[in-house]
């Protein structure tokens, strides 16, 4: 008795081989594994200082500094909304794009801690969202 290849179906949200359906999720994952790795550093080690330099001299720096500001003080969204104007107002050298990085290892850092955090999809939307447009995405 040969088993019928129609029983065989993939749960729902899943494509060929086991792959979400979700193109976006495709290009967000790797897309964020590239910034966190992508600067050679640890993420924890002064990722603000980092953020804030890579902005000097720009006009951009005072919401930088802001954004840093309410980054150490864990308003978390504040921070990614206000890093969501700066790499909105024009196109990322290196070296910013490598200190966005930082700041985003430390965000997910702080939501894998925190479990009211990791369940804050508006958060993580954020996050996704600022690699995104860190990369030229969006």
């Amino acid at each position: 008795m040969t088993p019928s290849n129609s029983s065989i179906s993939a749960p729902a949200g899943v494509g060929l081989y086991g792959l979400p359906k979700n193109p976006l999720l495709l290009l967000v994952l790797p897309a964020m594994v590239f910034l966190l790795f992508s600067c050679g550093k640890d993420p924890e080690s002064g990722a603000t200082v980092e953020l804030a330099a890579s902005f000097e001299g720009s006009p951009a720096r005072e919401d930088v500094v802001k954004a840093n500001a309410a980054f150490e003080e864990g308003r978390y969204k504040d921070s990614l909304q206000l890093l969501h104007k700066v790499v909105s107002s024009g196109e990322l050298t290196e070296r910013q794009k490598k200190a966005m990085a930082g700041i985003v290892g430390r965000v997910l850092q702080a939501v894998h801690e925190d479990p009211q955090l990791s369940r804050d999809k508006q958060l993580h939307n954020m996050m996704q969202l600022l690699v995104l447009r860190t990369m030229g995405e969006t």
